[in-house]
């Protein structure tokens, strides 16, 4: 349940710009106690010159998402909008619509999801999280690491959101902190499927009082994202936790560095050529 996004403060995350993007949780719901949850999210376009037609898609929890509930809305250049809350056009109806958000743009921009809840006393309450870039999700034979799990102290869930359109097997391994593997379970994602994956839950024997969490892809053409949420009991403080990403390729260089080293390799032919003389 959402409930186990409660939480006292906001946290803020690195902002990614990039063309394809997944909020990793968004959604409304309430709890058993009444409390409604709803999600806020920002949206900008980083080009200045260029206006940005976007698709936001909604994954739905615990299912596949082959034809996705969609929104299209434009940015002019540089512009930002800000959807709040998110509403049934895009999560549909019911009171408890749970998931992902995928961000698809003409241009670069950058998103962020807030979930939070009104409390007559103390405003409103909620937890962020930035849009993560598509080319960061793992698959078959990667792995990505989420920090932050005190099973003691708190309670954590992983969020795990399929971005290619196919099935993938992941090993999700529970980790003391010095890397030996405490326990581990193997999970289905479906096509564009958003799993909320509760560490105890998956965990109820785990001794360790602080973890950490690997999710490797096993099987399957599938990638994933995911992200995870800490909340301590008691205080409800709460603590997002970013996937670890791996270091990407430097495949090109722009033209101002391409003409420094074409002037230097100039100069160095020249000299060469000179001495031959």
């Amino acid at each position: 349940m959402l409930c186990v996004l409660l939480l006292a403060a906001s946290s803020a995350l690195a902002a990614y710009p990039a063309r394809d993007l997944v909020i990793p949780i968004a959604g409304r719901a309430r709890n058993a106690a009444g409390r409604q949850f709803l999600t806020t999210v920002w949206l900008t376009n980083t080009d200045e010159r260029a206006a940005a037609s976007v698709t936001l898609s909604f994954f739905a929890s615990g299912h596949a998402n082959p034809s996705p509930r969609q929104v299209h809305l434009t940015l002019g250049p540089g512009a930002t909008q800000m959807l709040d809350p998110v509403d049934a056009s895009l999560l549909g109806a019911g009171s408890d619509a749970m998931g992902a958000i995928r961000v698809e743009s003409t241009t670069n921009v950058i998103a962020h999801a807030r979930i939070y809840t009104t409390e007559a006393a103390a405003g409103t309450t909620g937890m962020g999280f930035a849009a993560i870039p598509i080319r960061h999700a793992i698959g078959n034979g990667e792995s990505t690491t989420l920090q932050g799990i005190a099973l003691g102290s708190s309670r954590y869930r992983a969020f795990i959101v399929e971005t290619a359109g196919a099935a993938l097997t992941i090993a999700v391994t529970l980790r003391d902190l010095s890397g030996r593997a405490l326990a581990e379970k193997r999970l289905f994602i479906d096509r564009f499927e958003h799993l909320r994956v509760d560490v105890h839950d998956l965990f109820p024997d785990a001794g360790a009082p602080s973890a950490i969490l690997t999710v490797r892809g096993v099987n399957g053409n599938g990638r994933v994202v995911v992200a995870g949420a800490q909340i301590a009991a008691g205080s409800e403080d709460p603590s997002a936790f970013e996937m670890s990403f791996a270091p990407e390729p430097r495949s090109h260089i722009g033209w101002p560095e391409a003409s420094v080293y074409i002037a230097v390799a100039a100069v160095i032919i020249v000299a060469l050529l000179i001495r031959r003389r």
